[in-house]
């Protein structure tokens, strides 16, 4: 397992450091997991599935691929855990809009599917 896991870091191209803080581990906790000395918890394991879209079979067991098929609700979580502040802002936005706004959304994502056919 140690190995899957430092084999999604270095897909993702992040170093010991950037994937700690992605799934809140140190990088000392970190490489001494993907150095067969530790061995992570259930929930890291789970978080780094969520965050990563990593499938859980995959990580913890070696079997099928290593990327997950994403449904609407993972793109939707990694997207909120992400550094980027602007999704972030633009569902709190969305959020907070009134009934009115969302008549007006609605009519702008129909002129741009209806741009795209």
């Amino acid at each position: 397992m140690h190995e899957r896991i430092r084999q999604v870091r270095k897909c993702f191209g992040l170093t010991l450091d950037q994937f700690g803080e992605k799934i809140g581990l140190k990088k000392s906790v970190l490489s001494r997991i993907e150095n067969g000395y530790s061995r992570p918890q259930e929930q890291t394991l789970r978080l780094i599935c969520r965050v990563f879209g990593v499938s859980y079979a995959w990580l913890k067991d070696g079997v099928g691929e290593m990327l997950a098929q994403p449904d609407e609700d993972d793109a939707v979580n990694r997207l909120m855990l992400g550094q980027d502040e602007f999704p972030k802002q633009v569902f709190r936005a969305l959020a907070a809009m009134p009934p009115e706004g969302w008549d007006a959304l609605r009519r702008v994502a129909d002129l741009l599917r209806d741009q795209g056919k």
